[in-house]
């Protein structure tokens, strides 16, 4: 599963599935993804966590990337 996550247009109420349905908050992103999951952060303003939030990610198994990162 994908999750999406930008600061800026996001809300925790959505379900992260997809860019117009975004989360706001890496900190949510971590209670909904699971092992095997890829977590797309779209560039913003984020919490000063955000590097160990990350870390928290990544050690549960999950991939986190930047959102648009992967274009040339």
């Amino acid at each position: 599963m994908h999750y999406y996550v930008d600061s800026k247009n996001g809300s925790d109420a959505n379900d992260g599935r997809g860019a117009k349905t975004a989360l706001q908050t890496v900190q949510h992103a971590l209670h909904v993804a699971k092992p095997g999951d890829t977590l797309l952060i779209v560039p913003g303003a984020y919490d000063q966590n955000l590097p160990k939030q990350v870390s928290q990610l990544r050690a549960a198994s999950v991939t986190v990337s930047v959102a648009g990162a992967d274009k040339g």
